[in-house]
């Protein structure tokens, strides 16, 4: 079996016993061979005694043929001729690094984009704001990096943590992404997780007058005013500067989680929500959605959000939804799809990488069915597998979350299925991994089990009842004062 993942599709054994050729640079050397009928990314590669040959129709084929001829030379030579048919199963072989709430070095992410490549992986997705920090660098609002950026400490850690990215180090993250033939999709989250924005600049909230980047994890109430026409303009001008960065076709907006308690106590937003007509605060976000979505295609972008809990309706079928769940039944979103929504699949449930190995287990993610019963299957762009830091503090702590579960996620992603030698595979990958720069050692390691599985488990819920709500909870107390103050002052004006 050779250690290889994904596996190919199809692998046929012949006769002989043949031996790459390796050039001065140690790379194996082969002859290239273009060939129209083969798909967009797929490829065939013949292992002989006399030649080896690659033949693919475009570059990216060509590039996975590589991927694929490296890693068997890597292990020795064949034990017999070898000819392989290869192609993706899906579009879309997504990751997400969250860097908002723990920030990535740059060297950090080009050491992932490494380990993505190896794994056929085609589109990065780099979460760039939240309520915990703003991570990118905008000219035109200085105090969002100056600001927001920063925070005094996270939960119970007395240690200032923050950090940003140049305009010029995303240039070269997503140049370094391109040339290993990724895509990078930018998210700039809003109306909810919006805390750092408005710390940076307080007139873009409801009531923004003394909040800070968050502290502490978990959904906070510093939301974007959907009354304020200066918000949407905000986001045109953030998305502006990040278009001659980010030139791929995709951007995320986030949109999800947004709590209505701001829009009930602030008269800005209840008079656009007269306006509007809309029945609940749904809608009215839906409405700023689709604005962003119509400037981004002009822009000639597509737009992703994070799925709706409740369907409105009102958004534009063309924004992409990128499925987590978040209250949102399967029949609801069968629904949605067959009536021409594109979805990019990535269910908290088995998908999300930071949940501990005991809940995420490697037989629920090979198991989970992508399409769900009666759903339109040209209706799933893919899959991707988010990586979320709220406990995930460092590249270390990273690798040990992704490894071994994105070897099998990126497997499922190409194949469609999981090849059933992949725990032989997997633990054989770790020399793979090491030369690109893990931490992990020799073999990978597979998922705690026993004593270890539970204390994973107990570490993780321990830590997600620091996530929050009593801060929330005094946060909004204090600004539900203050706006019965200004209703109290406003009807004595009268």
């Amino acid at each position: 079996m050779l250690p290889l993942i994904p596996y190919p599709q199809r692998i046929e054994e012949g006769d002989g016993s043949p031996e790459i050729a390796v050039g001065k640079d140690g790379e194996p050397v082969f002859g290239r061979v273009k060939s129209d009928f083969l798909p967009e990314e797929g490829y065939e590669l013949f292992i002989g005694e006399e030649r080896t040959e690659l033949k693919a129709a475009t570059e990216s084929g060509y590039r996975y043929g590589e991927v694929t001829l490296n890693l068997i030379a890597s292990a020795g030579n064949p034990s017999t001729e070898l000819r392989i048919h290869d192609k993706p199963r899906y579009r879309w072989r997504g990751y997400m690094l969250d860097v908002s709430r723990y920030f990535f070095s740059v060297d950090d992410v080009m050491k992932q984009i490494d380990f993505m490549a190896v794994m056929k992986l085609n589109v990065l997705h780099l979460h760039l704001t939240d309520d915990q920090g703003w991570r990118v660098e905008i000219k035109k609002y200085p105090r969002l990096t100056e600001i927001g950026a920063w925070r005094r400490r996270t939960l119970f850690r007395l240690k200032r943590h923050g950090g940003y990215y140049t305009q010029e180090e995303l240039k070269s993250i997503v140049s370094y992404a391109h040339e290993r033939g990724i895509k990078v999709v930018p998210e700039i989250e809003f109306p909810g997780h919006f805390t750092a924005a408005v710390a940076a600049y307080p007139e873009l909230g409801c009531y923004g007058e003394g909040a800070r980047v968050a502290e502490t994890f978990g959904i906070k109430h510093d939301v974007a005013c959907l009354g304020n026409p200066a918000v949407i303009d905000f986001i045109k001008d953030v998305l502006s500067e990040l278009f001659p960065i980010f030139t791929d076709e995709y951007y995320h907006i986030g949109g999800d989680e947004v709590p209505a308690v701001r829009y009930e106590l602030c008269p800005k937003c209840r008079a656009e929500k007269e306006r509007l007509g809309a029945g609940n605060w749904a809608e009215v976000q839906a409405h700023f959605v689709n604005e962003i979505a119509a400037f981004l295609k002009e822009n000639g972008k597509k737009t992703i959000t994070w799925n709706e809990t409740e369907p409105t309706g009102i958004p534009d079928k063309e924004i992409i939804w990128q499925y987590w769940q978040g209250g949102l039944k399967e029949e609801a979103l069968v629904k949605e799809i067959n009536a021409g929504r594109t979805v990019i699949m990535s269910p908290a449930k088995p998908y999300y990488l930071d949940l501990p190995y005991s809940e995420n287990t490697l037989q629920a993610i090979a198991e989970y069915k992508d399409v769900p019963e009666g759903a339109d299957p040209d209706r799933i762009l893919g899959l991707e597998f988010p990586l979320w830091t709220e406990l995930v503090p460092d590249e270390e702590t990273a690798e040990r979350r992704l490894f071994p579960r994105l070897l099998l996620m990126a497997e499922k992603a190409w194949r469609g299925e999981c090849e059933s030698s992949f725990l032989y595979r997997c633990e054989e990958f770790g020399k793979v991994l090491t030369d690109l720069g893990a931490t992990i050692k020799k073999k990978v390691p597979l998922p705690p089990k026993g004593l270890k599985g539970l204390l994973d488990v107990m570490w993780f819920n321990r830590c997600r009842l620091y996530w929050g709500a009593i801060p929330n909870l005094i946060r909004n107390a204090k600004v539900a004062k203050i706006a019965k103050q200004r209703i109290k002052e406003t009807e004595n004006e009268k």
